[in-house]
């Protein structure tokens, strides 16, 4: 009978874990040097370090340059089942969310935008790009395109500080209803890691959303590019009955 021998990285992995869950380490928390740590277990620097890295790549470690080893926070939750605006999403989950207003401007319906918002080519649109950050970790930027003449004089607002999703409700009577969203990853470009604080080309969540108001029109179309150590999608699974 073949049994199984554990790698020695999964083994590190393994009394790494253990040792946050029997120290109670919480988020913030440093865990000893790699040295101390290799001599706890009698592994090796590289084996150890190899660990480490992965329960980085995990959002289960934080490694800060020239300072140490800590316990990450927890990944931020993001519903596709709901419409949740990320300033109620951070608020729901007891995080601390901010954000930073990268650029907002007119831009013109392209052919593609063209059909989606079912205007003809040249409408102005509003590209509203803003960095979104978590707890003061930088999770995903989003940009966002919405009518320029359905809601006029939305620079005059504190997109830093306000939802959109509030202002559109509260000043333009425009409830966002419902939507789609599609998911792939790909690898951020200079710009986005550069904002996102990631290595060159690292993978990334790229997320493109569809919000329609309550009578079908399309609110609000959205691209996201979002970290996956730091961002957890989730979804409710239901089946459906076969006609």
């Amino acid at each position: 009978m073949q049994t199984y021998k554990i790698r020695p990285r999964e083994a590190a992995q393994e009394a790494i874990s253990s040792y946050l869950k029997m120290q109670r380490l919480r988020p913030g928390d440093r865990l000893p040097s790699e040295r101390e740590m290799s001599e706890l277990w009698a592994f090796n620097r590289c084996t150890l370090r190899s660990a480490v890295s992965r329960l980085e790549r995990d959002g289960v470690l934080e490694v800060r340059r020239n300072s140490g080893i800590y316990m990450a926070q927890p990944k931020f939750v993001r519903s596709l089942q709901d419409l949740k605006s990320f300033t109620e999403e951070t608020q729901h989950q007891g995080r601390q969310g901010s954000t930073r207003l990268l650029a907002l401007e007119v831009v013109e319906c392209d052919k593609q935008f063209s059909r989606r918002f079912q205007q003809i080519l040249g409408t102005p649109l509003w590209r509203l790009s803003r960095l979104r950050s978590v707890d003061g970790v930088p999770v995903q930027i989003e940009t966002s395109y919405l009518l320029r003449d359905r809601f006029p004089e939305l620079d005059h607002f504190d997109l830093e500080r306000q939802s959109l999703f509030a202002i559109l409700e509260e000043h333009y009577h425009a409830v966002p209803d419902q939507g789609d969203e599609t998911i792939s990853i790909t690898q951020a470009n200079a710009a986005e890691a550069g904002l996102l604080e990631l290595a060159d080309d690292a993978p990334v969540f790229r997320l493109v959303s569809q919000t329609l108001d309550r009578s079908g029109e399309l609110l609000e179309y959205c691209n996201t590019v979002a970290r996956g150590d730091k961002l957890v999608l989730t979804s409710i699974l239901k089946r459906r009955e076969l006609q």
